[in-house]
């Protein structure tokens, strides 16, 4: 563990509610000015919270979400376990809410990977072994993706950020492992390239949600009535992002 990484932990804390006790630590930033932010993560609940928050207001923030954080550990647990690919014929992977079949190809000097009315087409060189093979399929499928998703994700949150009239400084498509999307304090919105795998209307909510967060840095009322006057369905939109998430190959 660095040492800076070792300094964020040094504060920790654990409230209890209904006869369920969360342990937390807390991650302080002069940067982070208004917003208490939860995230559940591997080791544990990591509580973003600015400078100066007092040690009392955090407690409290973490008991009132202990419901949440109950339901979605028990839905993480009941979650359909994600088989590896082998990345070969019969196998299937998600492009905008569509499974499309992959087809792959032996030949060439690289990986190379196409959308065509098929599927997915996969060229590999003849010559890699089998666990050379899947590394250099899967950074080739990562690349494509990422790629597709930073054209896809920028143009749907310009239509958005339009509808909505207040536009975001800055749309950087990132390998985000815990979160679809964010929202930072300068204006710059961040999502995740995986988003491009769900259906256009899943990516469509966590636009509307991040762009939300411009005018509503919170997750109070008033912000969930500006995400409903974009999008009327979103809780709808928001259950079906979680349980799409669980399935994801990549």
């Amino acid at each position: 563990m660095t040492a800076e990484r070792a300094l964020e932990r040094s504060e920790h804390g654990a409230v209890e509610r209904d006869g369920v006790t969360v342990a937390y630590y807390v991650v302080r930033s002069a940067r982070r000015r208004r917003t208490i932010e939860l995230t559940l993560e591997p080791d544990g609940v990591r509580v973003a919270a600015p400078l100066r928050t007092p040690a009392g207001e955090i407690a409290e923030f973490v008991r009132d979400r202990i419901p949440w954080i109950r339901k979605h550990r028990q839905r993480t647990a009941q979650a359909p376990h994600r088989e590896r690919l082998s990345y070969v014929d019969g196998e299937s992977l998600p492009y905008l809410g569509r499974w499309l079949p992959i087809d792959v190809i032996p030949g060439g000097r690289r990986v190379r990977v196409e959308l065509d009315l098929l599927g997915l087409r996969i060229t590999v060189p003849g010559r890699y072994e089998d666990d050379v093979r899947k590394h250099a399929v899967e950074v080739a499928l990562h690349d494509w993706y990422r790629r597709h998703a930073n054209e896809e994700i920028k143009h749907r949150v310009e239509a958005w950020a339009r509808l909505a009239g207040y536009p975001p400084r800055r749309v950087l498509v990132r390998d985000q492992r815990r979160r679809w999307g964010s929202c930072s304090p300068d204006g710059t919105l961040r999502f995740n390239w995986r988003l491009v795998m769900m259906s256009p209307r899943l990516i469509d909510y966590v636009i509307v949600h991040e762009l939300a967060h411009l005018i509503r840095p919170h997750h109070r009322p008033s912000f969930w009535a500006e995400v409903g006057r974009l999008l009327p369905d979103y809780a709808a939109r928001r259950s079906e992002l979680r349980d799409t998430g669980a399935t994801l190959p990549l």
